[in-house]
């Protein structure tokens, strides 16, 4: 069978399932850094690797997402018209081309407010240098599980970066980035800590260990969400709800084979979903 036709029946059975007219009382959420996502100019995902995100996203089983680096609300757009009708989305277009969005199945799960961007004008003075803390701001949004009524808010969070390419003082950059992530760390701390409702602090935290995180992190038993270092830095946490035997994490591989090459899979990291089948029970 084709690669199409293979893709094309993966998509049908995964929409398929997700149509049951069972009640379904619990959640299945995730995180997806799709470094850089686009369907504009030189790097743009084809119209086929559109359709191939589409079926890894239905066929993980996952209802509502947080994705980082997303060009902006027109790309989502053709993804969601082109492959995933009953799915909505929202989140922060900016400027930039790392931002961030949420997407559900809204046949599953409803937004209850308008996406909330936090910490805007927070800033951090190092060096003697006053910096933006966030560079790509957290995104929250309130949600509801249908079936049950259960409410719920997702925290979406791309923490900075590892990277110090360019830097000429190699050890003051990694300083530097250890150090913002950390009072990136203490703000998400401040939201946990507030939280009245159960609340998923998620996204691309760029560190194996969160140090400081006063909120549970789930460790994934097997796996790496970053397949460039072979370790997991996109993370799910948790506040104000308790994990049961049923929940369970799990990495789904989600590079394109079309725009893989030269060893370097993309999008360089992984899927992460977490299923809570009692949730709201």
């Amino acid at each position: 069978m084709g690669k199409k036709m293979v893709l094309y029946v993966t998509v049908l059975i995964a929409i398929l399932c997700g149509t049951s007219s069972t009640p379904s009382f619990g959640l299945t959420i995730g995180t997806l850094n799709l470094e850089y996502f686009t369907v504009d100019g030189r790097k743009a995902y084809s119209e086929h690797d559109c359709a191939h995100l589409a079926g890894l996203i239905l066929g993980s089983g996952v209802d509502l997402l947080a994705l980082q680096e997303i060009e902006g609300d027109s790309s989502l757009a053709y993804l969601v018209e082109k492959n995933l009708p009953s799915w909505r989305f929202a989140g922060h277009q900016t400027s930039g081309k790392q931002n961030l969005y949420f997407l559900w199945n809204e046949n599953k799960v409803e937004i209850t407010s308008p996406v909330e961007v936090l910490f805007e004008e927070e800033s951090i003075n190092w060096s003697g240098e006053i910096l933006p803390l966030f560079k790509r701001h957290p995104i929250r949004g309130a949600f509801r599980e249908i079936s049950s009524g259960g409410r719920f808010s997702m925290v979406n969070v791309h923490l900075q970066s590892l990277g110090i390419a360019g830097s000429k003082d190699k050890l003051a950059a990694v300083a530097m980035n250890n150090g913002i992530r950390q009072a990136q760390v203490i703000k998400l701390n401040h939201i946990a800590e507030n939280s009245e409702i159960a609340t998923f602090i998620l996204g691309d935290f760029n560190s194996v260990e969160v140090i400081g995180a006063t909120f549970p992190i789930l460790p994934m038993p097997e796996g790496f969400s970053y397949d460039d270092l072979q370790c997991t830095i996109d993370h799910i946490g948790y506040v104000k709800v308790v994990p049961d035997g049923t929940w369970s994490i799990r990495e789904v591989e989600t590079s394109i084979p079309e725009r893989t090459s030269g060893g370097r899979e993309h999008p360089d990291h992984d899927m992460v979903i977490l299923s809570m089948p009692n949730l709201f029970r």
